[in-house]
């Protein structure tokens, strides 16, 4: 996850955030920028809520960076997944050649 800080965020807003980032176990990368802040979560963030941040008046957005599904992305799993129903297969590739 990324958070936005506002323009003009102070030092004092700025480690408010970060010190709760950490003590949701998680790693902070500080990229502080002429205009704005990013502070980058590191870690699994699928487990964060972006709204216990973005309800800080110092935040001005939150952008996740890990897809919400990527357990089932052919990213994580490459492989088709075929299921059995009454002896007919559905799913996999040969099922998207059918429908195209």
């Amino acid at each position: 996850m990324i958070i936005v800080m506002r323009a003009g965020a102070s030092p004092a807003d700025i480690e408010q955030v970060t010190d709760r980032v950490t003590a949701l176990g998680f790693q902070v990368h500080l990229s502080q920028g002429t205009e704005r802040t990013i502070i980058g979560v590191i870690g699994d963030e699928r487990t964060l809520d972006p709204t216990a941040f973005e309800v800080l008046p110092s935040v001005e957005k939150t952008v996740s960076i890990l897809p919400p599904f990527k357990l089932a992305s052919r990213e994580f799993r490459p492989e088709d997944t075929v299921i059995r129903c009454n002896g007919v297969k559905v799913g996999g590739r040969e099922a998207l050649a059918i429908i195209a």
